[in-house]
């Protein structure tokens, strides 16, 4: 009887320790799972951020005199506007230049718009100014945003968002180039380089008159009406994946 006992014990006590163990397993799969979904793992962290410590007017009035003593005035832009321009929107952008405090800025007159990022530093001085474009209004215009995610913004054709999933954030707007046309471009910011970068660039259909989305974001890619031909005005709907290891979009 004793050594009956014994034996039942021992088989109580191995399917004891059996079942923790596979619950122990189960536990630590569990806890793997749910770190490496952690979207924090895979986004930078920019532990040296720099904070507004005043007002939206005091930087928008910051940017006006660093306009005029850069430029003096926009005579010197690309598109040449020379008009007298307005701050019609001033945004700021996280997770976009490292170590910096970005303001993305919408200048404003009757010819249309134009896109500049400004970064501050940690005393709050302007060291350094990108230009993202140039978007000429019509009638409607707004309908080319319908298809894009992110935060699109109130003036013009822009968005902002993480659109390739790499934890930052990138610009995509409908711009105008001189020598190419319009166009549909995304940028990112090159830490390395320190300099803005076309992730995508593509000559890209607008109708003025009857206008619809000429580009749709798609889940890490973006759908796009391209100009294949200028001279004969051939249109193809054509897709531009995001290519991790190129650090472009790409078209399919």
């Amino acid at each position: 009887m004793d050594f009956m006992r014994i034996i039942s014990l021992s088989l109580l006590f191995f399917i004891f320790f059996s079942c923790n163990k596979k619950n122990d397993d189960k536990n630590d799969n569990s806890e793997n799972i749910a770190v490496n979904n952690d979207p924090q793992i895979f986004s930078p962290q920019n532990t040296n951020k720099i904070e507004m410590v005043h007002s939206i007017e005091y930087y928008k009035n910051k940017i006006i005199e660093y306009q005029d003593d850069y430029y003096g005035g926009f005579n010197n832009i690309s598109m040449e506007i020379t008009d007298l321009m307005n701050i019609s929107l001033i945004t700021e952008l996280d997770n976009f230049i490292q170590d910096s405090l970005t303001f993305l800025v919408c200048w404003f007159n009757q010819k249309g718009y134009q896109y500049i990022l400004y970064s501050f530093d940690a005393d709050q001085r302007i060291t350094k100014h990108h230009y993202c474009g140039a978007f000429v209004t019509f009638e409607n215009y707004k309908i080319l945003m319908e298809k894009l995610s992110g935060n699109i913004l109130e003036f013009g054709g822009v968005s902002i968002g993480d659109f390739n999933n790499d934890g930052n954030n990138e610009i995509a707007l409908y711009s105008f180039y001189k020598n190419i046309g319009d166009i549909f471009c995304v940028y990112g910011f090159n830490s390395a380089e320190n300099e803005l970068e076309e992730l995508c660039l593509v000559p890209v259909f607008i109708n003025y008159y009857n206008p619809f989305p000429s580009a749709e974001y798609i889940g890490n890619e973006f759908r796009i009406l391209e100009v294949v031909d200028d001279e004969y005005m051939e249109l193809a709907w054509n897709n531009y994946l995001w290519n991790i290891d190129r650090g472009k979009y790409i078209k399919q």
